[in-house]
């Protein structure tokens, strides 16, 4: 069943409050874990400043995905300008300036990125972010998150704040990928405040089709409403997305042909109950009851961003989280321990 990923005013922690009451006159920096609520206090400080100060506010995203995903929460809190992407902010509307400026998943931009956001602040920015989820070192240059301060002068610096507990995960799942993570926190199981308990399950298949076939039957036997199946690369999105038609699944993808743009596909609609199929990548800030992760025997970490990009990929999940594949395990999940994951459950699959 879908959750409401919304979190109401009155649900806040201590710590959430301190984000959302800081004063409108300092901008902000904050930190904290996937699932710890940044997106969603990125949305109510648009709120407040909408309410307090107008609508004189920008919010910009890294990925055309979570633009479309928080773009639901802003009509939710009746926010009256839309989210927009990145690469249509710079590239469309020439890094326009406004009295706010609100950033989520910062630590997905370079150091002349995050400075185009500062130059185009008129008054104060408020930025989101998480050094942990960067998954793009080896594609481009971020910043980590705590050396943006370094960027201004010590007295127009922002106020720091940290976010520390996490309400999507299960604890079970947060065992599982801490093991996944790279600089992550010392793992501290009172972090985590969500009640689910479901183990992740790793469940071995002779091939790929055969892992697609399973996923097909999971979904209709469990009748999953919020899933996503990531991948780690486009045309694996689109070898996927092949077999699926091939069974007669109906699903949504995101899938970027990197030689010609004119075929990439973007069908997402996050208000239908229909599979989410995307790349690690695409998925970053969302959030899903079910997560499938396929294929995953094609995983090869590079300097750990690929450890980082699984990592996110791994914490999309609020219920269950699947690992499938065929052959041997690649490390680091073949290097956690059994007692951390189930591999009981198994489909009968027909050949494609």
């Amino acid at each position: 069943m879908k959750k409401d990923w919304m979190i109401k005013e009155s649900e806040l922690d201590e710590d959430q409050i301190k984000v959302l009451m800081a004063t409108l006159d300092k901008s902000c920096l904050v930190t904290g874990c996937a699932g710890s609520g940044k997106s969603v206090l990125a949305l109510i400080k648009a709120q407040r400043i909408q309410k307090e100060r107008g609508s004189d506010y920008q919010i910009v995203v890294f990925t055309k995905a979570l633009c479309h995903y928080m773009n639901s929460g802003r009509r939710e809190l009746g926010l009256k300008n839309q989210f927009v992407y990145h690469w249509i902010w710079k590239h469309r509307k020439d890094c326009p300036s406004s009295d706010y400026m609100i950033v989520d998943e910062i630590q997905d931009f370079d150091e002349n990125e995050i400075k185009e956001f500062i130059n185009a602040t008129n008054k104060h920015f408020f930025f989101f972010g998480d050094t942990a989820q960067s998954i793009y070192e080896g594609l481009k240059d971020t910043m980590p998150v705590e050396a943006i301060s370094e960027l201004l002068p010590r007295q127009n610096r922002p106020k720091q704040f940290g976010l520390y507990r996490n309400y999507r995960l299960p604890i079970t799942v947060a065992r599982f990928v801490q093991k996944i993570g790279v600089g992550l926190d010392p793992f501290l199981e009172s972090t985590y405040k969500s009640p689910e308990k479901a183990m992740p399950l790793v469940l071995r298949y002779p091939s790929m089709k055969e892992q697609v076939k399973a996923i097909s039957n999971i979904i209709k036997r469990k009748d999953l409403t919020d899933v996503a199946i990531l991948l780690p690369h486009n045309d694996m999105v689109q070898a996927v997305g092949e077999m699926f038609d091939k069974i007669g699944v109906d699903y949504e993808m995101r899938y970027n042909d990197r030689a010609d743009f004119r075929n990439n596909i973007d069908t997402l609609d996050f208000s239908t109950t229909n599979p989410k199929l995307m790349t690690y990548h695409s998925a970053k800030g969302l959030q899903f009851e079910t997560v499938f992760l396929p294929c995953i025997e094609a995983f090869t970490d590079d300097r750990g961003s690929s450890s980082k990009a699984l990592y996110v990929a791994m914490t999309r999940t609020y219920r269950y989280l699947y690992v499938l594949y065929s052959g041997q395990l690649p490390q680091p999940i073949s290097e956690i321990s059994p007692t951390y994951y189930k591999i009981t459950e198994t489909e009968e699959v027909e050949d494609i």
